[in-house]
């Protein structure tokens, strides 16, 4: 699950940032919702973790509130639209799968804000949604801003202890990948933290990094060659494979 080195430079302009992360977002489209282009290996949908929250509002028939919190990937920025950001692509495949059930997904993310202004935000923008399921997506900023790897870990665990005390489920979701921004952007040790955050709290990580490097690297999907005209375009397709691959994360753990 590990990334490439941690970040040192605190002073990277914010337009280099941009540009690397959009980059992150080209590939081809899917064959069909759900086909074999968004295929990774099962070892990267092993989910120890349970949803017993999530799992009971199924059960009873009550309505099903998600909120996904992030940064511009999770906003679906790099698309054009939250209505092609991944958290959608996973409301819609969940409800394919559980037709009976009302999921509505609350996408709450701003672009380029640290692990502590997420927490800082998270009475007024996740709690008041009374969630049975939260989606926090954080690291990319704080290795970028260079924050201090033990001061990223412990705002994780605040986090993660505020959302328990809720009685709510969560899953965290790690960065982007791709070889341009591997080359700014150094992310291993924070990706070890949230990593070891996950094992000891006891909370699923999704593995987003290294399903985007298992594409990259079996050159299933060009992360890094796209024209800039073809961006947007492209983007919503990686958002519909991340998407399914979090819906499919989420059914493994509520069997």
């Amino acid at each position: 699950m590990s990334g490439r080195r941690g970040a040192r430079d605190k002073l990277r302009p914010a337009w280099l940032l941009a540009a690397a992360l959009a980059a992150t977002i080209a590939l081809p489209a899917p064959a069909r919702a759900g086909g074999p282009a968004c295929d990774v290996p099962p070892e990267l949908l092993e989910v120890d973790a349970k949803l017993p929250r999530l799992a009971e509002k199924l059960h009873t028939g009550d309505p099903v509130r998600i909120v996904a919190i992030g940064g511009a990937s999770t906003a679906g920025l790099a698309a054009g639209s939250v209505n092609v950001s991944y958290p959608y692509r996973m409301q819609q495949t969940l409800l394919g799968w559980y037709p009976k059930a009302t999921i509505t997904v609350v996408n709450k993310s701003v672009p380029h804000r640290s692990a502590e202004e997420m927490v800082e935000r998270f009475p007024a923008d996740v709690f008041a949604e009374h969630p049975a399921l939260v989606i926090w997506e954080t690291g990319t900023t704080d290795a970028v801003r260079g924050v201090g790897v033990d001061a990223f870990a412990a705002t994780l665990q605040n986090g993660v202890d505020a959302v328990a005390a809720h009685g709510t489920d969560l899953i965290l979701v790690d960065m982007q990948f791709s070889h341009r921004t591997v080359a700014i952007i150094d992310f291993e040790s924070y990706l070890r933290a949230m990593h070891r955050v996950g094992d000891v709290k006891d909370v699923y990580v999704f593995p987003r990094y290294a399903m985007m490097r298992y594409w990259s690297e079996q050159e299933v999907f060009d992360l890094d060659g796209v024209p800039k005209n073809q961006r947007a375009a492209l983007a919503a397709n990686v958002y519909h494979c991340l998407g399914r691959e979090l819906a499919e994360a989420i059914r493994i753990a509520l069997q």
